[in-house]
């Protein structure tokens, strides 16, 4: 509830609009908080390693070789598959012999 000052008059708001008007009443920090906290800011951003091109390629290179490595695989696989279901046992239950009379 809410009273509109200099009036007797009581408002009752929804839940939203009592959230907003407290966010809007929150305290603001002292400067020397800012100033502190913006320090603190800083020596993170300065304590960070910054990534070279170099480096960037070098991963970059990495993942494709990983992936090339990746599609051999499979293409070996493949290839071993068919392989496997193309030299099937002639002897093999199933399969008709090719016979010469």
């Amino acid at each position: 509830m809410t009273t509109v000052p200099g009036h007797n008059i009581v408002l009752q708001q929804s839940g939203a609009a009592q959230e907003m008007a407290q966010q809007a009443q929150t305290p603001k920090p002292s400067p020397e908080q800012a100033a502190a906290q913006q320090e603190i800011n800083e020596l993170a951003k300065n304590s960070t390693v910054q990534e070279f091109e170099e480096a960037e390629r070098l991963k970059e290179k990495q993942e494709k070789e990983q992936e090339r490595r990746r599609r051999l695989l499979a293409k070996k696989k493949n290839e071993k598959k068919k392989k496997e279901e193309t030299e099937q046992d002639p002897d093999a239950p199933g399969r008709l012999l090719d016979t010469m009379a």
